[in-house]
């Protein structure tokens, strides 16, 4: 243990007086409090008298020495004390917040080594009341008491235990009487809040509160009285800042009279979480509006990109067909029609980047018909033959019988279709097949399935290939020109007819694709 010197020392370097310079007033009103509680301290134990700011208006001789030790004891050598004149010069507001949690119960045993010895007391908090009922300070009373019995030794080591436990965990603990005022809080509230146990005690637990509390309010009642947790109130700190707390409370009764006597609970602080959720927030709704932005300006630009396409496509188709007359030079025709098939080209491109712009932003609509799935499947085939026949890639139709016909947009069915064997020839070597499969699920959904022998896909390809403009490489993927919609596209159109679009694949084992739409969409009988 330090010497009184060195203790001396320190609080000369260190001493911070606790609270604030007080107004003549205050002081005034200190100089009332210890005299009138100065009665209250006896001669043969060590006490002090603090005021509701949680300052120290009044100590007896042997409340210095204890001071001493209890400082030495729970802040070791930030300790910060002079002991030598009437009064503490300066005690830190550690020590007196840690004397208010030691006498937060009505009384508890305490053991303090003083001049090496191990002394015991038993110390009582004694509330000092204004004519108004208002709390003006409390006087702490250490009485000694001698060797403890075994009992005593275990109630003052739990009770040492919850003490220590009370001033080490996140929350705040409180406890009202049973009009729900505050008779006690945790030292805790000074690190949150800015303010001393003792300000806050007798205060009613509805006012501490940024505005009225309907639950807190209703604790009042009898059909009220019910425990309750996590319940999110604002505070206000001593810089009137509002701060968030989760309040959870248990209402206590009398074990033999089973009477209410109040509740007690504890407080956790979620400011700081609150500000990382509404910032994670604010750039979430950031992102979505620049997200939508983008896709509605897309979506609006259909009518401006699409009509001077068709009438570069229309004007050179005449030229190449030679319809007003021949062309004079015969190399012009190979530029028209390397025009026609550019214009068709980059018309595809912006006809895709506009649907899925269509789809983010919600301005793309179903015009809903009764579509037969096997002509369907067959015009879908004679559509991409051509592509297939150029890679050497066998394509073939699997069509279950007599199977009955779709409630659906059969332009975008067929776009969906198309994307996808589009995409499985592309991804195909030569020799490989595509296989596309019409048939109905077991539990009556309806299955359109792609299914090819080519390159295949990773988990993390998948991932990129359903991500707009995604693209996987391999010294496949540019074998025909294109823009990573295809898949995202197809699962747009198909989640807007209620399906599900599901990947199978492994890296050299090719890969499965299933459209599925729901029973709701097929015609019964």
């Amino acid at each position: 243990m330090a010497s009184h010197a060195e203790r001396k020392a320190r609080g000369q370097a260190a001493a911070t007086s606790v609270g604030s310079p007080q107004s003549p007033q205050g002081l005034a009103l200190d100089r009332t409090i210890a005299r009138i509680a100065g009665a209250l301290l006896p001669a043969d134990a060590p006490g002090c008298v603090v005021n509701a700011q949680g300052r120290i208006v009044h100590a007896n001789a042997g409340f210095h020495e204890i001071s001493l030790a209890l400082a030495d004891e729970i802040l070791g050598s930030n300790a910060a004390l002079d002991p030598t004149d009437g009064e503490p010069e300066a005690i830190p507001g550690e020590v007196v917040v840690a004397v208010e949690a030691l006498a937060a119960a009505a009384e508890r045993h305490l053991s303090v080594t003083i001049r090496d010895r191990l002394e015991h007391f038993v110390l009582r908090r004694v509330p000092l009341l204004g004519e108004d009922d208002s709390i003006l300070g409390a006087a702490y009373i250490f009485t000694p008491t001698k060797d403890r019995t075994d009992g005593e030794r275990k109630l003052a080591a739990a009770t040492g235990r919850l003490e220590d436990i009370s001033r080490l965990v996140s929350d705040w603990l409180w406890e009202t009487d049973r009009n729900l005022i505050l008779t006690s809080v945790s030292a805790r509230i000074s690190e949150v809040l800015g303010y001393h146990p003792l300000e806050i005690a007798g205060r009613h637990l509805r006012d501490l509160p940024h505005g009225p509390d309907t639950l807190l309010q209703g604790l009042s009642t009898l059909e009220g009285r019910r425990p309750f947790r996590d319940h999110e109130v604002r505070i206000p700190d001593r810089q009137d800042r509002l701060r968030y707390f989760l309040l959870s409370g248990l209402p206590v009764y009398c074990d033999e009279t089973g009477d209410f006597l109040g509740y007690r609970g504890t407080a956790s602080d979620i400011t700081e979480l609150r500000a990382r959720e509404d910032a994670l927030r604010l750039a979430k709704e950031t992102a979505e509006l620049a997200n939508r932005t983008k896709s509605e300006f897309l979506a609006s630009m259909s009518h401006e990109l699409r009509t001077p396409l068709n009438a570069i496509i229309g004007f050179s188709e005449i030229m190449s067909d030679e319809m007003l007359g021949p062309i004079g030079t015969p190399q012009y025709k190979g530029y028209i029609d390397d025009i026609t098939d550019s214009a068709k080209h980059l018309l595809i491109v912006i006809n895709d980047i506009l649907d899925v712009a269509k789809i983010e932003s919600g301005h793309i609509a179903l015009s809903e018909e009764v579509v037969d799935p096997t002509g369907l499947a067959g015009s879908v085939m004679r559509l991409v033959s051509p592509r297939s026949d150029e890679a050497n890639v066998t394509l073939s139709l699997i069509v279950a019988e007599n199977l009955p016909a779709l409630r659906a947009d059969k332009t975008k069915l067929k776009q969906i279709l198309i994307n996808l064997l589009s995409n499985a020839v592309k991804f195909t070597p030569e020799g490989g097949r595509v296989e596309l499969r019409a048939e109905l699920a077991e539990n009556g959904d309806f299955l359109f399935i792609v299914h090819d022998t080519g390159i295949g896909m990773s988990e993390a390809d998948i991932r990129i290939a359903l991500t707009p403009f995604g693209q996987v490489d391999s010294r496949l993927s540019r074998r025909f020109e294109g823009t990573g919609l295809g898949l995202p596209l197809a699962q747009g159109l198909t989640e807007m007819h209620g399906g599900s679009f599901k990947i199978e694949s492994e890296p050299g084992q090719g890969t499965t694709i299933s459209v599925r739409l729901p029973a709701e969409r097929v015609f019964k009988g």
